[in-house]
């Protein structure tokens, strides 16, 4: 795992833009690619009452995905059998750890970088074990410097690829400002029930399992930083079975023969 990210002297090539998000060079991602990965990584946010995300595995061996009281829509019981997140303390509680796995994937075609974040649920409101992702996708510009074009958001088999600049974001210390854009931290919001990642809140259908994504409850209860738990990708082997979860790490690695290569997205 890596520690939260210290700007030292092997970080010092990242070259920043004036109040925007840094930018990469080659050298960064060939010789400095964790602070890479730890400079772009998002806050998590997510909604109490809804099942936290945890470890995939222990010591090698796979977490095993479970039901919530034998019904998964059963309001009351969605946290069920799922980490706590610890005590709610308003908006913008900063929940418990859990670590975010990490690929990078040079995809020659586009010649883009895509870097994935995924993380692990128990469940979500429709079945057991959960995996979720969000792809950073990097650009370079007229200077040859890779910057943040847009995110690939798991929303339940789609992968909108949204605009950086629809998302709010976070210099390490803003947590509370929902009024800057373009720095290196993005917002995102895992939707209350099937967990879909989107850039933005909604407060309708707190209590509804049964609608349509889009209009699925997601706001910032609880956040935590990506960057502060951050595990490789290959910690979780290709070829464990998740049941309906058909969005583990290495199957989205466009190096792993997973099946579902994020360079094609």
């Amino acid at each position: 795992m890596l520690s939260k990210l210290l700007y030292t002297s092997a970080f010092a090539a990242l070259v920043a833009v004036v109040s925007g998000a840094n930018e990469y060079s080659d050298s960064d991602f060939a010789n400095n690619l964790d602070s890479v990965v730890q400079d772009l990584a998002p806050y998590w946010h997510f909604a109490d009452g809804s099942c936290y995300p945890q470890a995939a595995e222990v010591n090698g061996q796979q977490t095993n995905g479970n039901e919530a009281g034998g019904d998964l829509c059963i309001i009351s019981q969605l946290a069920n059998g799922c980490q706590d997140p610890g005590p709610w303390n308003g908006a913008n509680t900063q929940g418990s750890s859990f670590p975010t796995y990490y690929t990078a994937n040079y995809c020659p075609d586009s010649n883009t970088w895509r870097i994935v974040y995924s993380v692990y649920f128990r469940h979500d409101s429709g079945h057991e074990s959960d995996w979720e992702f969000a792809a950073i996708v990097l650009q370079k510009d007229s200077n040859n410097l890779w910057f943040r074009d847009c995110i690939f958001l798991e929303q339940d088999g789609s992968h909108p690829c949204v605009g950086y600049g629809s998302f709010t974001t976070v210099n390490e210390d803003n947590i509370n400002d929902d009024s800057q854009t373009n720095g290196n931290h993005p917002k995102i919001y895992s939707a209350k029930y099937h967990h879909a990642m989107w850039n933005n809140q909604y407060t309708g259908n707190k209590g509804d399992c049964l609608v349509l994504n889009v209009d699925q409850f997601r706001v910032n209860d609880f956040y935590f930083p990506a960057a502060n738990n951050l595990a490789n990708g290959t910690l979780i082997p290709l070829g464990w079975d998740w049941g309906s979860a058909t969005s583990a790490p290495l199957v989205t690695a466009a190096w792993s023969g997973g099946g579902q290569n994020i360079c094609n997205f």
